[in-house]
């Protein structure tokens, strides 16, 4: 079965679609960079990679062993309040990724084991 990611956009509307991992380039570039999106593959209790997508950043989130796992390319711990779709959260400013990494993190994680060795990862 093939990988479906969850498309979430807020533009300034909420939209919701579900797309074949192979389709996310085309859908992703389809967006315009002012929007929000949320991205999620493989939502199930035990599985999951979790993306969001802001006009200045984006994050990444697995949930492994029943525990969740952000992708942290600094040391930096401290926490910046951001604005994630309709709401504020706070971050860790280490885990704050370039706008484009997300999506690209999310392309190779049908290998999820593949994935977790690659990148730094730090539990929520």
């Amino acid at each position: 079965m093939a990988d479906v990611v969850t498309v979430e956009v807020w533009n300034p509307s909420y939209q919701h679609s579900e797309v074949d991992l192979s389709a996310l380039p085309e859908v992703y570039r389809s967006i315009p960079e002012s929007a929000s999106i949320g991205l999620t593959l493989a939502d199930t209790e035990d599985d999951c990679v979790i993306v969001t997508v802001e006009p200045e950043f984006s994050t990444v989130t697995m949930l492994r062993d029943r525990t969740f796992y952000n992708l942290q390319i600094s040391d930096d711990s401290d926490e910046a309040v951001i604005l994630v779709g309709d709401g504020e959260i706070i971050w860790p400013k280490g885990c704050l990724l370039p706008r484009p990494m997300g999506v690209r993190v999310l392309l190779e994680a049908e290998d999820r084991e593949a994935v977790w060795a690659r990148y730094t990862w730090v539990e929520q």
